[in-house]
């Protein structure tokens, strides 16, 4: 019996009453002339992308960026957890950026078997950052990535790319975007972690009523915010709404004497703080309560605003019931279907 064409779906199921999407067949040639792989005579069919994430409340609108499109975050999301992009085939991005605390982890190890000096950062809101790596030296994510593929994974782009550009359904992603297959695995991975957003919280519905209605300070969350907009002063480098500066300081022992810039490190979002495992740049710092209680500590060369900060002990319990309020309690994201 004659097999049909291998039809590979990777959108969403249709919303009751929707009306169901033609699916895009992908043309037998891209623009580099290369001929798309065939299943018993019939192209891949790569069904329409998803819609692109909307923006929760509480963040601002999102810059426009031409790079990240439907078709891009699609791509992205699958190399996101494909361990091929790895020269040992045992590890994908999702290993060390766990979905499940915020895209962020702990120090790992490098592709060669060094400890990194840093902490896996978090990827959530992204798109409003300024620069990028704890250090800020790369000045879009694009760049960050290339570097960061070789040292976490193992291999350069170059290395990587014929990998899956091998794979019949990468195959037929790359000539949908349309380039050089090496430009496509940048621009796929840049728009999926672009848009991871964090946001509509808690603290967000209640920031729309609290503040405006009066709640009293007794409430642990509101007296936790004006402890973060006032005396703790945490707001100086985490001013809403993104809840970071996009700056560098300096404000916690540096136990393996990294360099940074100049000694400082980037100030990390704390919107989904709670659900991180580790904190600071060195990930020394275990739990959100110890992070709080660090700052009552700080080292001496610190940043001045932080030598300041004076808590006691139910103003740190209020700063923390904040933060928690400012992190989204959502399930762990479906680690999609791989070729």
């Amino acid at each position: 019996m004659k097999l049909l064409p291998l039809v590979l779906v990777l959108a969403a199921c249709p919303k009751s009453g929707d009306k169901p999407k033609p699916l895009e067949p992908v043309k037998r040639g891209d623009a580099q002339g290369r001929l798309l792989p065939e299943l018993d005579g019939g192209p891949i069919v790569l069904a329409p992308a998803p819609p692109l994430p909307a923006v929760p409340a509480g963040l601002p609108a999102a810059p426009a960026n031409p790079r990240v499109t439907p078709e891009a975050v699609a791509l992205g999301e699958l190399l996101f957890y494909d361990s091929r992009l790895a020269q040992s085939g045992a590890r994908a991005c999702a290993n060390c950026h766990d979905p499940a605390t915020g895209y962020s982890g702990n120090v790992q190890l490098a592709a060669d078997g060094k400890q990194n000096l840093r902490r896996t950062p978090a990827l959530v809101n992204l798109a409003w950052a300024k620069a990028f790596a704890w250090d800020g030296r790369y000045a879009t994510f694009a760049d960050h990535l290339r570097s960061h593929l070789k040292g976490q994974l193992g291999d350069p782009l170059e290395v990587v790319v014929p990998r899956l550009d091998a794979v019949p359904l990468y195959h037929a992603h790359f000539a949908r975007l349309g380039g050089a297959p090496q430009d496509g695995v940048v621009q796929a991975l840049e728009a999926f972690v672009l848009t991871r957003y964090e946001a509509d919280s808690a603290w967000d519905r209640m920031e729309r009523t609290a503040l405006t209605e009066g709640t009293t300070s007794t409430d642990p969350i509101v007296a936790g915010y004006q402890l973060f907009t006032g005396k703790a002063q945490c707001g100086v480098c985490h001013p809403p709404p993104l809840y970071t500066d996009h700056g560098f300081h300096k404000v916690a022992p540096n136990p393996f004497g990294d360099p940074g810039q100049k000694g400082s490190f980037k100030t990390p979002t704390l919107r989904g703080a709670a659900a991180r495992t580790s904190f600071f740049h060195a990930g020394n710092v275990k739990t959100l309560e110890d992070a709080v209680a660090q700052y009552q500590h700080p080292p001496a060369d610190a940043d001045p605003v932080v030598a300041k900060i004076r808590l006691a002990p139910d103003e740190a319990k209020q700063l923390v019931a904040f933060l928690k309020a400012l992190t989204v309690d959502l399930p762990t994201p479906t680690k999609p279907v791989l070729p």
